[in-house]
């Protein structure tokens, strides 16, 4: 499966780098690959040290490409890099590295989570067990490191109570990353919030969106970042096998309510419109069942004009948007190609806990993690987000690729199917409309 690009996957809106900064550019124009896997689990690990003791301190990381010249004990390669000055875009904290000093990548490990433990209330057990799990990621990953000694530059004071740890990264692609500890600051000065994916796009200023939209992208970081961490876990193929849609709908609450309003609704959104455009090149790329010539041939447009002219009434693709009506369940296992199946929301949340055991089942036979965290990451990626789009009452219609037992992304002995192909859940609230997509290894 091809991994989409950063900006692709996150769906951030058009940022104010400079014109002609390069920099920038490729960064967002990079996979999303294992080179996020640090980004995705300290923006979750900031959100809930915030979230769990308001006086912990902040985790903030940035990752760029790794030069070509010798730079990781110079403190003017580091700002050349992009690294610095900018160490927390929100707050405005800038900082400019003052010296280096040559350290074991796992003393950078143990300096990162010293740090995190230090400040702050005792850690709950979620961020217990992410600091572990960072602390092993930069065990395995990391390849040098140096702990840099930062100044204000406003003042051009030395400041003791932070932790700069950078590290080249070893990945396909060799990265040069920052991981920064410091104490917690209000993020928001005045005017519009800024987008919650900036940590991820390098954006110099930040990306400016209405309060209203900030609470959807928040959310929607989180989960993506959940879905990436969980990914890793299971041991998927590529850390995009997990993506999320998350928008306001533009219905009001009693048209969501109401089939011909959401399929008519649904049929002019992107999603629609993208899972129609890519579902041809998959399905055909994998052979499953093509009809012109041989297995993986993909069928020209005339060819496909002339289905209905031949007589053909099982085309794959005329149902594989279509939102069936409740009662209209799967009578047998789900193929690529069928229609979204309507799922009723009791046996919706009982295959979500289905799905939730059979992820910390798989995740203890091929990682040795506990369940509080994959608990937490599922919390993230499903259950903050259906309460957050059906409300306390759950007020929603939901459609899935399921399975006639209402099961979507696992096996017959309710293991999870990472080489499954993608599988769809789409759920509609009184405001807002979730759409996820499974990709397991073969997916659109």
């Amino acid at each position: 499966m091809l991994s989409p690009t950063i900006e692709q996957f996150l769906d951030h809106p058009e940022h104010d780098a400079p014109e002609g900064d390069a920099a920038e550019g490729d960064l967002l124009a990079e996979d999303w690959n294992e080179q996020l896997d640090v980004a995705v689990r300290v923006h979750l690990l900031d959100r809930w040290l915030s979230e769990d003791a308001p006086d912990a301190p902040m985790v903030l990381t940035d990752i760029r490409p790794e030069p070509n010249e010798p730079w990781m004990m110079r403190p003017d390669a580091l700002v050349k890099t992009g690294l610095f000055p900018a160490v927390e875009h929100t707050s405005g904290t800038r900082r400019d590295p003052h010296a280096c000093r040559a350290i074991a990548v796992a003393e950078a490990a143990s300096a990162v989570e010293r740090a995190l433990l230090a400040g702050g209330s005792a850690p709950s057990r979620r961020v217990e067990r992410l600091i572990a799990d960072l602390r092993e990621l930069i065990l395995s990953q990391g390849r040098e490191a140096v702990l840099v000694t930062v100044v204000d530059p406003v003042t051009g004071a030395v400041v003791p109570d932070e932790t700069h740890v950078v590290l080249a990264w070893e990945t396909e692609y060799d990265a040069a990353l920052r991981i920064s500890v410091v104490p917690r600051r209000e993020r928001e000065g005045r005017g519009e919030p800024r987008h919650a994916a900036c940590s991820f796009a390098a954006c110099p200023d930040g990306v400016r969106v209405p309060p209203e939209e900030h609470g959807v992208a928040e959310a929607k970081v989180r989960a993506l970042c959940a879905g990436t961490v969980l990914a890793a876990l299971l041991k998927c193929d590529g850390r995009a096998a997990f993506s999320v849609g998350w928008r306001t709908h533009g219905l009001d609450p009693e048209q969501a309510a109401d089939l011909d309003e959401v399929r008519e609704w649904w049929e002019n959104t992107s999603w629609c419109e993208e899972y129609d455009d890519t579902f041809l090149g998959v399905y055909y790329d994998y052979g499953a069942g093509a009809w012109f010539g041989p297995p993986h041939l993909i069928p020209t447009q005339e060819q496909i004009d002339n289905i209905d002219s031949e007589g053909r009434d099982d085309y794959p693709a005329r149902d594989c948007t279509t939102l069936g009506a409740p009662g209209e369940s799967a009578t047998s296992l789900w193929m690529l190609g069928d229609q979204l199946h309507s799922l009723h929301t009791a046996a919706f949340l009982t295959e979500v806990e289905a799905f939730r055991r059979a992820c910390r089942h798989q995740c203890r036979e091929t990682s040795d993690v506990s369940g509080p965290l994959v608990d937490a990451l599922l919390d993230e990626l499903l259950a903050r987000p259906l309460e957050r789009v059906g409300g306390p009452e759950r007020r929603m219609l939901i459609w899935a690729d399921a399975d006639e037992d209402g099961g979507f992304w696992r096996t017959d002995d309710h293991s999870i199917d990472v080489y499954e192909d993608a599988r769809r859940l789409l759920v509609v609230g009184p405001h807002e409309a979730l759409y996820m997509i499974f990709n397991g290894d073969s997916g659109s």
